[in-house]
């Protein structure tokens, strides 16, 4: 008997008018007629999908449809990759409080512009500030006097930071690789390759700031007395 006076209506009524409003005394008027609020509406939620590429094709900024292993975005999505691991390259310096943190932020909106420079090149190639490369060349020219010099091949390594830095470094060659098509047919600004270029010798210059600041060895490959070994 006491588990139906439990369950009785009016007492579930009341539990759940409780759980669902915050206002008691609103509710009370409302049961009372003399107050109606109007029935809310679902939440609307947008689809995370369009299914627009599901045919292989993609359309640029400026609204091109291309298939999506064209040339240009082959290129499109190796600056995105580049983009990903200069953040997680940039997160491992967070974690051990390296110096350079706020210049991989700001060489990350640089690749998201030669980004969006490439996704235009169609019909309007943007152009690329010379200044940016500049700005590497001054970073790398400042990190250079805290380091002894390079040895002929540092083996990849040093801790995490700069093991991570090696891993965007080589990203950075492969993104260079991809664009130089583009800027050969004249649909990129040259700027951007040479940006690249300059790019993966700062992240080569504080692989070894890392490694430095970690206090981590560097290993170094040495060869044979004959043997010649391809620069970094």
């Amino acid at each position: 008997m006491v588990f139906r006076r439990l369950l009785h209506h009016r007492r579930l009524y009341s539990l759940r008018t409780y759980c669902t409003s915050s206002e008691p005394s609103k509710q009370k008027s409302q049961e009372n007629g003399k107050q109606k609020q109007p029935t809310p509406q679902p939440e609307i939620i947008p689809p995370s999908f369009s299914r627009l590429g599901d045919d292989g094709t993609s359309k640029t900024i400026d609204g091109v449809t291309l298939p999506k292993d064209s040339e240009l975005f082959n290129a499109i999505g190796a600056t995105e990759e580049l983009l990903c691991f200069l953040g997680l390259a940039k997160e491992h310096a967070n974690e051990s409080e390296q110096q350079y943190t706020d210049k991989l932020k700001r060489i990350q909106t640089i690749i998201i512009d030669i980004s969006t420079a490439i996704s235009r090149s169609n019909l309007n190639k943007c152009s690329i500030p010379a200044t940016y490369t500049t700005e590497l060349e001054d970073w790398i020219h400042e990190y250079t006097k805290q380091l002894p010099p390079p040895e002929q091949y540092i083996i990849p390594g040093g801790g995490m930071a700069s093991a991570s830095l090696h891993v965007a470094r080589a990203i950075c060659r492969k993104t260079e690789r991809v664009l130089v098509p583009l800027v050969r047919q004249g649909l990129l600004d040259k700027q951007a390759q040479i940006y690249l270029n300059r790019l993966s010798d700062f992240l080569f210059t504080i692989s070894r700031i890392a490694a430095k600041h970690d206090q981590r060895a560097e290993t170094i490959y040495i060869p044979k007395p004959d043997e010649k070994v391809q620069a970094q």
